[in-house]
């Protein structure tokens, strides 16, 4: 399943390659003409945020619970009911059978904690504004992405944690706008 993702839907943490969600989504749409994904917020406070997804496919109903929490997740605190969200849904996917056999990237956590303090690689800026022009986004846009996720005003600035973070954003909003063209 690993060769149906294209190499930008794939991440690699510690030598292992990781798909993000962007890839099942686009996986799913491609083989489902009827594709319909539901989430639902099972809890939220200033700390934790969990969410229910249910994915609708041929072949069934698949489910998925997907946390977040500040302290877990201090990169994307500001966003912890989004990166929950994108959890639920890439488990429910999996599920489906979209990369069963593939942890999903996002849910990951960095065991390398040089990750969090080195400067964001060449490769993941040049993948960060890639993803941003494929979505469709911005400058100004990217920019208040970036801003509001870490709270640093320039790429140059991230960290290679922060910068994962960023790309599996764009990636999952690359998806959306994909999905609304072919609907």
């Amino acid at each position: 399943m690993l060769n149906n993702f294209k190499n930008e839907e794939l991440v690699k943490v510690q030598g292992r390659l990781f798909p993000v969600v962007g890839g099942r989504l686009r996986l799913a749409h491609e083989d489902n003409a009827n594709l319909s994904i539901e989430t639902k917020v099972i809890s939220y406070d200033t700390e934790v945020a969990i969410i229910h997804a249910m994915v609708k496919t041929e072949k069934g109903i698949f489910n998925g619970l997907g946390n977040a929490s500040v302290k877990r997740d201090r990169v994307l605190s500001n966003a912890i009911l989004e990166l929950a969200e994108t959890r639920a849904i890439a488990r429910a996917l999996r599920f489906a059978g979209y990369g069963v056999e593939y942890t999903g990237f996002e849910e990951v956590e960095s065991q390398n904690e040089s990750d969090e303090k080195e400067t964001a690689s060449k490769t993941q800026l040049t993948d960060i504004f890639a993803f941003a022009r494929s979505a469709n986004i911005s400058n100004e846009d990217l920019k208040e992405l970036i801003i509001s996720t870490t709270g640093k005003e320039y790429t140059k600035d991230l960290t290679k944690k922060e910068a994962k973070a960023i790309i599996s954003i764009l990636a999952k909003r690359k998806d959306e706008n994909n999905r609304d063209v072919i609907m």
